[in-house]
């Protein structure tokens, strides 16, 4: 413990971020990879409209996440806090309420999901054939929400008892589960949409085995998950409830905005339209996950510092990883924008889809470079505790600049509207960023010069 201590306070802060960052680099890459290997098989064994229906699908997955997101960060932060404190018999009370929770939540989306699922297509505004595909999809998806709900509690408090490489694994799992199982369902088995859809839940399935062995063996966790500590209690929940509630609000705007932006494709554009788009979030997805693990790398060096009072060794941290940001992310930006036939033809080889995708990457990925920059700037206050500034900054893109854009520019421009939201969203949201960095780097210098 005493050597961790030392290493945040004095190794040297390069080789340190690198350390810290890496494995948590490789498992946001690996899971990103997730849904652009599914991509590519739907591609060759469906077609374009094949990955169309899954943009369509995703907000309806994204709002699933937000809710299991919602149990799981509150659950993780209860307990990691009780064991912090030597209260292990409530740090087991608060991982039971939570499985609880998450194991009604999953199973009341999963009915809601079944019983509702074309009124929920409905609501993106896409025809035929793309909405036939996509309810293909859901309706054996949402047959996986008790597992992806319960799984994230699982990988969530897992982590937050400090067993990070367990967590990554559960992560890294169903990414390459789905290499294997994609194929096979999708060709061998000839399921096409559906055979997708089952390889899904299959690699949920045994992810929330792996975790959930985890703590009924006891063998490498602090706590044991209990029946008899179940009953819930409205203490344990209320705080669970209260602490999750922030993250559920920024994942619940990003639902709202991909909903909004569906149903703007789907009213101004072509189904080949939303191909593109989805090969293109696909793509870029893989450039900017590694950046949301350079944020977790950061994160306890900052917050580590920023309350041992070293202050310049936090300031130093902190543009250390916005500097790595902008790096890694203008680097994806030129290639993104010079070799764009190149990831296209991975997923088809359908030349309306490939023009307009390389159209297309030519608007939304102009300002990809700044993207990392506002993310890590995101995540510098988080790590430093400032609950406010971290929320208002992660909810400003989507909710303050991109859902605006959406409903204004498709009026002007169309569909070419569309996809310049997301520029204009960048610009605007990395401009407060920039502000907001700016304010607390002179309260940093402050309290240094006080030292």
């Amino acid at each position: 413990m005493e050597n961790r201590r030392e290493m945040l306070a004095k190794a040297p802060l390069l080789p340190l971020l690198i350390k810290l960052s890496v494995p948590a680099m490789l498992g946001m890459f690996v899971m990103a990879s997730y849904n652009v290997v599914d991509a590519i098989f739907i591609g060759w064994g469906v077609g374009p409209l094949g990955i169309a229906a899954t943009s369509v699908a995703f907000p309806m997955q994204l709002f699933v996440g937000a809710l299991s997101m919602w149990i799981a960060m509150g659950t993780a932060s209860l307990s990691s806090r009780r064991l912090g404190a030597g209260l292990d018999d409530d740090a087991e009370r608060a991982l039971a309420n939570g499985f609880l929770m998450s194991s009604v939540l999953g199973f009341v989306t999963m009915t809601l999901g079944l019983t509702f699922v074309d009124q929920l297509i409905g609501l993106m505004g896409t025809g035929e054939p793309v909405a036939g595909y996509a309810k293909e999809y859901l309706r054996i998806v949402f047959l996986g929400n008790p597992l992806i709900i319960v799984g994230m509690l699982f990988n969530n408090t897992i982590r937050s008892e400090g067993n990070t490489r367990y967590a990554m694994y559960s992560m890294v799992l169903p990414a390459v589960l789905n290499v294997f199982l994609d194929p096979l369902f999708i060709f061998g088995f000839k399921m096409g949409m559906a055979g997708a859809a089952w390889a899904t839940v299959t690699g949920q399935l045994v992810t929330f085995l792996w975790v959930l062995r985890y703590y009924l063996t006891g063998r490498r966790s602090l706590i044991e998950l209990k029946f008899s500590k179940m009953p819930l209690r409205w203490e344990i929940d209320r705080e669970i409830l209260s602490v999750g509630a922030s993250e559920f609000a920024r994942q619940g705007a990003l639902t709202v905005a991909n909903s909004i932006l569906m149903n703007q494709i789907s009213r101004y554009g072509t189904p080949q339209h939303i191909a593109a788009f989805s090969i293109m979030m696909k793509v870029s997805s893989l450039a900017v996950m590694p950046i949301f693990g350079l944020g977790q790398g950061m994160q306890p060096i900052v917050g580590y510092c920023w309350g041992a009072g070293l202050y310049a060794r936090a300031r130093k941290t902190i543009e250390l990883a916005l500097g790595a940001a902008l790096a890694i992310t203008a680097t994806a930006e030129v290639f993104l924008l010079t070799f764009p036939h190149v990831f296209v033809r991975a997923f088809t080889n359908d030349p309306e889809v490939v023009r307009l995708t390389v159209w297309g990457v030519r608007i939304l990925q102009s300002t990809f470079a700044i993207v990392g920059f506002q993310v890590i700037g995101t995540v510098v206050f988080q790590a430093l505790g400032f609950a406010g500034p971290a929320l208002f900054l992660s909810m400003s893109r989507q909710v303050i600049f991109f859902i605006p854009a959406l409903v204004f520019l498709p009026r002007f421009w169309g569909v070419t509207g569309v996809f310049a939201s997301y520029p204009v969203a960048d610009v605007a949201a990395c401009c407060v960023t920039l502000g907001f960095l700016l304010v607390y780097r002179k309260r940093f210098r402050r309290l240094e010069e006080k030292q």
